[in-house]
């Protein structure tokens, strides 16, 4: 549990926003529990009842099945003793009776079960090790820090009244019981590594689109807010209201785009899709209006999809790419939609997350790599496919494959 821990610690604790206080109830330069995300605590706690639940019930199952083996042992036992009960009962008063349970008693020993047979005031077998106490007709004891199951009767009536005890080790059951604990402790702890690592990339899957989203959400407001404030100064020339206004309209429609990917996204969330014929030139030229910068070259007539996703698809990748280049070219045909830009390639080992975990890694994306977990999952959601090849002598091209 505790190489578990620290695992998940070294894993993601350096992303989880630790903060330095001092106080007087804390002694430490680190406190997590105020600047942790939502998101990271919510697992935590479903992590850490998932574990309760977990190892109460693997402990609650062992305990029942040693339970349940102990039960059927002493039943066997008690059933030994019988038999041993009705032998000593047919020999007792016959002839040569004695001899015959002394050479039994012997045998037994020499199997280490240990019997004692009384007639009364006088002992007639007895291999029982000394200082052994039983309690009741039906006991566990322990003889050389081995446990023994050791059960009391009597047999016999009147004068051949004798009291027979047999003593067996059962720490075989024992050892057989700590085998479970530390097979379960094993299966608990696979267990806990696979869905704990699982219920974090799901948590991260489901939350952290919302959190990149929400950032793209602080600039333009944060702009917006600057600019309202500076119109409310008063004293501006006509130039710098006009330049105000501007830059006040040029955030808002960027504010609008990204509640529209929001919306998008829920829509992917909540299935809520619909598939229809799309004219790809008719799209790419909705493209190039938006930027009249990028060339196009279009040889695939009609592609079916959802026209609304398929669009928000083409916005994001031609976006990052105007961003990450100075020339953008987009070809379509065979099936294949190549967006291509001269920007800075893409190292291999970026590249390779890239391609593998289909996003950027967030403390390496830049402001062209935004929108790719989304585009991943629209190309997802309509059973094409998707990959980034970058070199430094070639560019960046992303490939998607209809």
């Amino acid at each position: 549990m505790t190489g578990l821990w620290m695992s998940i610690s070294r894993g993601f604790g350096k992303n989880w926003g630790w903060r330095t206080i001092s106080g007087p109830f804390s002694n430490t330069d680190t406190d997590w529990r105020y600047d942790m995300q939502l998101w990271k605590k919510n697992y935590l706690a479903a992590y850490v009842l998932f574990l309760v639940i977990l190892n109460l019930s693997l402990l609650l199952l062992s305990t029942m099945g040693f339970k349940n083996d102990l039960e059927t042992r002493m039943d066997d036992v008690i059933k030994r003793q019988q038999q041993l009960a009705y032998t000593v009962e047919g020999l007792i008063g016959a002839e040569g009776g004695e001899d015959k349970l002394i050479y039994l008693g012997q045998g037994y020993y020499r199997n280490r079960i240990y019997i004692n047979v009384s007639r009364g005031a006088r002992t007639i077998v007895n291999h029982l090790p000394e200082g052994v106490g039983i309690a009741g007709n039906a006991d566990i004891v322990t003889y050389k820090g081995e446990r023994h199951a050791a059960v009391m009767g009597q047999t016999g009536t009147g004068e051949d009244d004798c009291n027979v005890v047999y003593m067996e080790n059962i720490q075989d059951l024992y050892r057989g019981q700590n085998r479970r604990l530390l097979s379960f402790l094993v299966t608990g702890l696979l267990l806990e590594a696979v869905i704990g690592s699982m219920l974090y990339m799901t948590m991260k899957k489901i939350y952290m689109p919302i959190n990149n989203i929400a950032h793209e959400l602080r600039t333009p407001l944060t702009v917006l807010q600057g600019y309202g404030q500076y119109i409310q100064m008063g004293r501006i020339t006509e130039e710098d209201r006009f330049f105000a206004g501007e830059q006040i309209v040029k955030e808002a429609c960027s504010l609008r785009e990204t509640v529209d990917r929001l919306l998008v996204m829920g829509n992917l969330r909540e299935g809520n899709i619909k598939y229809q014929r799309a004219d790809m030139e008719e799209l790419l030229g909705e493209m190039k209006k938006l930027y009249p910068c990028i060339h196009v070259e279009n040889h695939m007539g009609v592609i079916e999809g959802d026209v609304s996703l398929v669009k928000c698809l083409f916005k994001n990748l031609i976006s990052n790419a105007v961003n990450a280049g100075e020339h953008v070219a987009v070809t379509a045909s065979d099936h294949c939609v190549n967006i291509w830009n001269d920007g800075k390639y893409i190292e291999k080992q970026k590249l390779n997350y890239l391609n593998r975990n289909h996003e950027f890694p967030r403390a390496k994306a830049e402001r062209n790599g935004y929108g790719i977990g989304l585009c991943y999952e629209i190309v997802k959601l309509h059973g094409w496919k998707m990959d980034y090849e970058s070199s430094e002598e070639k560019g960046t091209t992303v490939k998607i494959r209809i």
